[in-house]
C-alpha cells in the first residue's frame, strides 16, 4: 500500500514538472545553457549642416583570442594552459608582441566580458592580418575579426570639434557625462564625441554563446539585430571649415613673410543671432584619422611640445589688444559716461604719474568722437576713456570695465557644447594684488582700456561678445550641435541665450568698425571688398622680445550681419598684417567671392 502511494506521488510530481511547469523549467535550463556576451557596438554618425558625413562607423580589423581554447578560469581569474601558453609564445614571436602583453589583454577582456573574443592586437599590420587569415588552422586559438570603429569620410578634418574616443575608466564613470556608460565601453573623451556621447553611444551589442555545465563555450557566438542609432547633425559647414583652416595657415604664412615668428592661429565663424558655429579652426592640430588608427601617434599627442590637442579657438587665451575697445566703449555708453559724440583728445602720448603711455601714431593731435576713435584705433583716446572710469569712482578702481567685460562673456568659461573651453581672465584689483603683491592702480585701468595687461581672452569669447554688439545685446550660447536625426525625423537642438544686456547706442560702435574697415586700420584689406565688412584690428603685446599677437574681430554684411568672424595669429604682428587677411579669405568663401589673389595670402 505504501509503495503504491509513493509511486502515485512520484507520478503526480512528474506530471506537474512536465505539464504544469514544464515551460518554466525549460526557460531556466535554456538560460543556463547560454551566456550573455558584451560586444563593442557602433556609434551614431556625425554629419555637417549640409548632411556631409564627418564621422561614421565602419569595420576595423583586429586579432582576437579564443579564451576557452587557450586557458581556463579559476577563482582568481583566467590562466593560460600549458598548450595555450605555447600557442601564445608562438603568436608573440609572429606579431613581435610580448607574451605578458597578450596575457594581460586577455585578462582585461575577460573581466569585462568573460565569453567575448579577447582582442589581443587592436591594430595589426595588414600583412600580419592577411597572413593569419590564410593560416587559421596553423594558429589555433587566434582569429582575425572585424569590430566596429570610427572612420572619417572627410579624411584628416575636424579635429577641432569631432574629438577622440577611448575606453571609459573608473574616474570617467563617476562623471555626470558618462552616467549612461558601462565599464569597458568605448566613449567620446573630447569634442562632440564626448559632449553628445549619450546620444552617439549605443552601448554594448548583446550577443550570446552556448556553454556546457562547466561553463565552457560549446557553440558559436550568436549576435542579435543591430541597433538603429541616431545621427548628430552639426552646425559646422565642411566647405567653410576647410576655408577657415586654410585661411589660418595662410595668415601664419603672411606673418612669416612680414618677418614675424608665428606659433599658431585660430578662427571662429559664428551666427550672431543664434550662436551656431559654422567653422572653428585651430592650427597646428592633430590628424583625426591617424589618432583613430595609430595608438603610438595618439600617445605622442599628449607630449607633443606644439600642444596639438589644444583647440586654440576655444582654449587659447591671449591679450586682446584693440579688439577690446568696442567692449569698453559700450560699457562707457551704457553707464552714460560718454555719448557717441563726446570729444576726447587723441594725441601722441598720455602721461600719468610720471609714466608716459604712447600712441602708435606719435604725431596725431586731434579731438575725436567714439566712431572716429574706433576707426583710427587711437590708443590715447581710450587711455583717457579708461581714466574717466577711474575718476568716476576712484575707490571702485574702474571696476565697471571688468563688470561689463564679464557680462559680455569674457572671464567666464564659454558654455559651448565642446570640451576644453578656457575661461580666460579679466583682471580685478583683488586678483591683481594676490598675483603681484602690490595693489591695482590707475595705470592698470588705463592699460586694460586698450586690451593690454593681464587680460586673457579666447577667440570664441571675443566672437560671442561681438555677436552681442551685433544683435543688440543677446549673449548667445555658442554651439556646434544642430539637430538629432532619427530616420526622417529631425529634432533641432535648442540653446537658450546666456543673458540679455541693455545696450546703448551700439550704432556708434558699428559705425566705427565699418569706418575702420573702409577708411581706417583695415581699409587696405577690406576697403574695396564687394561685401560691406565691419571690423577691428588688434595688435596685442605679449612677452618681452616676442612678436605681437595679430587679431581681427568683424562681422558682415554691415547692414544685415549674417556672420561674425574672429581670426587670431599668435605672434603674427599687426592685426592688418596676418589676422585681417585671414578673415578676408573666410568672407570670400562664405559669400562665394573669387579672390583676385589665387594664393589666398
Amino acid at each position: 500500500m505504501l509503495v503504491a502511494i509513493a509511486l502515485g506521488l512520484l507520478l503526480m510530481r512528474a506530471w506537474s514538472v512536465q505539464v504544469l511547469h514544464g515551460h518554466e523549467y525549460s526557460a531556466v535550463a535554456s538560460s543556463q545553457a547560454y551566456r550573455t556576451v558584451d560586444l563593442i557596438g557602433p556609434r551614431g554618425a556625425i554629419v555637417d549642416t549640409k548632411g556631409r558625413k564627418l564621422a561614421v562607423t565602419s569595420g576595423r580589423v583586429v586579432v582576437a583570442a579564443d579564451v576557452a581554447a587557450l586557458g581556463a578560469f579559476d577563482r582568481s581569474g583566467w590562466h593560460a594552459s600549458n598548450v595555450g601558453m605555447a600557442l601564445l609564445r608562438r603568436f608573440a614571436r609572429l606579431s613581435h608582441t610580448k607574451v605578458d602583453t597578450l596575457v594581460t589583454r586577455i585578462r582585461r577582456s575577460v573581466v569585462r566580458s568573460p565569453f567575448a573574443p579577447a582582442v589581443i592586437l587592436p591594430h595589426p599590420a595588414p600583412a600580419l592580418a592577411a597572413f593569419l587569415d590564410e593560416r587559421m588552422a596553423t594558429f589555433p586559438g587566434f582569429k582575425v575579426e572585424a569590430l566596429p570603429a570610427r572612420s572619417y569620410p572627410q579624411g584628416a578634418f575636424g579635429s577641432e570639434f569631432l574629438g577622440l574616443l577611448g575606453e571609459v575608466d573608473q574616474r570617467m564613470l563617476g562623471e555626470p557625462r558618462y552616467t549612461h556608460a558601462k565599464a569597458g565601453e568605448i566613449v567620446g573623451v573630447s569634442g562632440v564625441e564626448a559632449a553628445y556621447d549619450g546620444i552617439l553611444n549605443g552601448g554594448f551589442d548583446r550577443a550570446r554563446v552556448r556553454v556546457d555545465s562547466m561553463g565552457r563555450v560549446v557553440g558559436p557566438l550568436q549576435q542579435g539585430r543591430s541597433k538603429s542609432l541616431p545621427t548628430l547633425q552639426l552646425t559646422i559647414d565642411a566647405r567653410l571649415q576647410r576655408a577657415a583652416e586654410k585661411a589660418v595657415r595662410d595668415g601664419i604664412q603672411d606673418a612669416i613673410t612680414a618677418g614675424h615668428h608665428p606659433t599658431g592661429g585660430s578662427a571662429v565663424v559664428i551666427n550672431p543671432w543664434t550662436g551656431a558655429i559654422l567653422a572653428l579652426a585651430s592650427y597646428p592640430t592633430y590628424n583625426q584619422v591617424a589618432a583613430s588608427n595609430n595608438p603610438s601617434y595618439n600617445a605622442r599627442l599628449y607630449t607633443d611640445p606644439r600642444h596639438l590637442l589644444v583647440n586654440r579657438a576655444i582654449a587659447g587665451v591671449y591679450p586682446t589688444g584693440s579688439t577690446f575697445k568696442p567692449i569698453i566703449a559700450e560699457a562707457a555708453l551704457a553707464t552714460h559716461l560718454i555719448t557717441p559724440y563726446t570729444p576726447l583728445l587723441c594725441s601722441g602720448s598720455f602721461s600719468l604719474g610720471g609714466y608716459v603711455f604712447h600712441n602708435v601714431e606719435a604725431g596725431v593731435y586731434e579731438s575725436m568722437s567714439l566712431p572716429t576713435a574706433l576707426s583710427q584705433s587711437c590708443d590715447t583716446w581710450f587711455y583717457r576713456l579708461g581714466d574717466l572710469f577711474w575718476a568716476r569712482n576712484p575707490s571702485g578702481r574702474g571696476l565697471q570695465i571688468q563688470q561689463w567685460a564679464r557680462m559680455f562673456g569674457l572671464g567666464r568659461t564659454p558654455p559651448i557644447d565642446l570640451t576644453g573651453a578656457a575661461s580666460g581672465l579679466i583682471p580685478t584689483p583683488p586678483w591683481f594684488l594676490k598675483a603681484n603683491g602690490f595693489p591695482w592702480t590707475e595705470g592698470q585701468t588705463i592699460n586694460l582700456a586698450i586690451g593690454q595687461g593681464a587680460i586673457q581672452v579666447s577667440p570664441l569669447q571675443l566672437a560671442v561678445a561681438y555677436s552681442a554688439i551685433v544683435n543688440g545685446g543677446t549673449v548667445v550660447r555658442p554651439h556646434v550641435g544642430g539637430a538629432i536625426v532619427r530616420g526622417a525625423a529631425v529634432e533641432p537642438l535648442r540653446f537658450k541665450p546666456v543673458r540679455r544686456l541693455h545696450l546703448v547706442d551700439t550704432w556708434a560702435i558699428k559705425q566705427g568698425l565699418y569706418d575702420a574697415a573702409h577708411t581706417g586700420t583695415s581699409a587696405a584689406v577690406f576697403g574695396s571688398f564687394p561685401v560691406a565688412v565691419a571690423g577691428k584690428t588688434g595688435t596685442a603685446e605679449t612677452c618681452k622680445g616676442c612678436d605681437d599677437h595679430s587679431w581681427y574681430a568683424s562681422f558682415a554684411p554691415f547692414g544685415h550681419p549674417k556672420i561674425v568672424v574672429v581670426t587670431m595669429i599668435e605672434h603674427g604682428g599687426f592685426g592688418a598684417e596676418a589676422a585681417a587677411p585671414a578673415a578676408k579669405e573666410i568672407y570670400e568663401a562664405y559669400f562665394h567671392i573669387k579672390s583676385p589673389n589665387p594664393s589666398g595670402g
